[in-house]
């Protein structure tokens, strides 16, 4: 469940403003080397955040959305399971000639799902609970949104945020173990599937689903966010802002 759309979203946009967490390493033992992590806030609340595709460095916007959730009382954790490199760095141009399959060649490649999860339990779960976490959600961005659906079937993550999310199948939602919130863009595939899929649930009175039909794939952390007033910002804004709601909720 990922399209070309991934690819007619372009670049993103250059963001200003300077994020306020740290960069530090992890040992982890799943990869064999250290797992870079940007971290900010406190509390004994915890979000874990599943960038996309443009990782861990290249789009600041994505440490400044790490910024704003930890602005709203909880602690953020992003992990760079990439190991320092991108879409971008990686074909040095964005679209890549392939287009969509060689995107999915390279980012299957460089950070399998198999060894994503085992990293993200093993490393990142046990990091925040041996430093005081109590309780987890997730956030994920196209590629992350996967992550956060293959993370949320533990019995550890209070509930997952998936904003324009790529690679989703209905058993993904059949598998779900918490309650979800999908965010998709006008051009993604249709949610309903993987949506209609966690109906017996007995929390999917607290799942939720919004498309911003007017939005490209990618556009919560790819839009020009310089004028605060334009559709794709303000757009952009309420997702964050929705996904601080329902995340502040479900980590209680």
């Amino acid at each position: 469940m990922t399209t070309k759309a991934c690819c007619d979203a372009g670049l993103p946009a250059k963001s200003t403003g300077e994020p306020i967490g740290k960069v530090f390493d992890l040992a982890s033992s799943p990869a064999g080397k250290p797992l870079p992590c940007y971290e900010v806030g406190s509390g004994d609340r915890a979000v874990i955040v599943a960038y996309d595709i443009f990782g861990f460095t290249e789009n600041k916007r994505t440490r400044l959305v790490c910024d704003q959730i930890a602005a709203a009382g909880m602690r953020v954790i992003m992990p760079d399971f990439y190991r320092g490199t991108d879409v971008l760095a990686h074909f040095g141009t964005f679209p890549p000639e392939g287009g969509i399959p060689a995107v999915i060649d390279w980012v299957t490649g460089v950070a399998p799902f198999d060894t994503v999860i085992e990293e993200l339990f093993e490393v990142v779960v046990k990091y925040l609970e041996s430093t005081g976490v109590r309780s987890i959600g997730m956030i994920g961005f196209c590629w992350g949104g996967k992550v956060v659906m293959l993370a949320s079937k533990r019995g550890k993550i209070k509930g997952g945020v998936s904003c324009h999310p790529a690679f989703l199948e209905p058993e993904d939602g059949a598998n779900a173990d918490c309650p979800q919130f999908f965010m998709p863009a006008g051009d993604d595939p249709p949610i309903d599937p993987v949506f209609d899929a966690m109906k017996s649930k007995p929390f999917f009175d607290k799942c939720k689903k919004k498309v911003y039909s007017d939005q490209p794939h990618g556009w919560v952390l790819r839009s020009d966010m310089s004028d605060p007033t334009a559709k794709a910002a303000r757009d952009a804004n309420d997702a964050v802002e929705l996904a601080i709601e329902f995340l502040d909720s479900v980590t209680m």
